[in-house]
């Protein structure tokens, strides 16, 4: 009676004991996955909507999300507007050939509208039919953005690509997560909003590299023909501020202005005036 009755309270308690120890243990898998999401939301929230502007209207109506990355707020899609903000001539989808380039202002359309419009450099920066001649002096310049937005500088995306470790591997964190891309790369994609997709270019061969780069208009100028860009290319990890030729289309993806470099500039106005 004695043996039985030891084995009886020992089965007893192995069975509390069992019970208990199931139950630590799912709460500690329940705080760890309280924890893990935290840390996902924490980084979300790092790399989410811009707080005073989770949306930005263009003159035509329509809407873009924006996408707060360290201290600027980006635009999270490309342009998509077709008409000069300031009432300037466009031209669609024109054709031209490399010995004469296209440098009247201009928009083409691509395959997939989901990748907005494509611009030359005229058109970007909101310029006339003549512009080959014009100096861009304001800062910032703001083209066919929003009102409160402008065209990126190369100080601009230098900033973005400091914020996202640096330029060797910000054009693989800019890449939107989608099987848009062409799958050359096997890393992880980064969510971190800014959603690039290869939109391609137009050219005087029409719409071409859709599915392989995209690129984005800058406001610096460099010489009567050229232009500095933002291109992200689908092999490689790295962003690039690059040359590029005014006649062709690019993407354009507009930044929030800096409170401080605006009231700057209002006060430099005033003393010109």
């Amino acid at each position: 009676m004695k043996i039985g009755f030891t084995l009886y309270c020992r089965d007893a308690k192995n069975r509390v004991s069992t019970c208990f120890q199931n139950s630590i243990l799912l709460i500690f898998c329940l705080i760890g996955f309280v924890v893990i999401s935290w840390a996902q939301t924490e980084e979300t929230r790092f790399f989410s909507f811009c707080p005073s502007s989770p949306t930005v209207t263009d003159h035509q109506g329509n809407r873009y999300r924006t996408v707060q990355i360290g201290s600027q707020c980006w635009m999270a899609e490309n342009m998509r507007c077709t008409t000069s903000p300031t009432g300037k001539k466009w031209y669609s989808n024109p054709y031209f050939s490399a010995s004469q380039p296209e440098f009247a202002a201009y928009f083409a359309l691509p395959t997939d509208l989901r990748h907005g419009v494509l611009y030359n450099w005229a058109a970007a920066l909101d310029l006339s039919d003549h512009y080959k001649s014009a100096k861009t002096t304001q800062t910032p310049v703001r083209g066919i953005c929003p009102e409160g937005w402008h065209l990126p500088s190369n100080d601009d995306w230098d900033v973005l690509f400091n914020t996202l470790g640096g330029h060797k591997k910000a054009g693989e964190m800019m890449k939107a997560p989608t099987q848009q891309w062409t799958p050359h790369l096997t890393l992880d994609r980064y969510n971190l909003g800014f959603d690039a997709t290869p939109a391609g270019s137009y050219t005087e061969k029409g719409h071409q590299y859709a599915g392989l780069q995209t690129s984005f208009w800058g406001a610096d100028n460099f010489s009567h023909d050229q232009a500095w860009c933002c291109t992200v290319y689908d092999y490689k990890n790295e962003g690039y501020n690059y040359l590029e030729y005014k006649c062709y289309g690019h993407s354009v993806r507009c930044v929030k202005d800096n409170d401080e470099l605006r009231i700057k500039n209002d006060e430099g106005k005033g003393s010109r005036e």
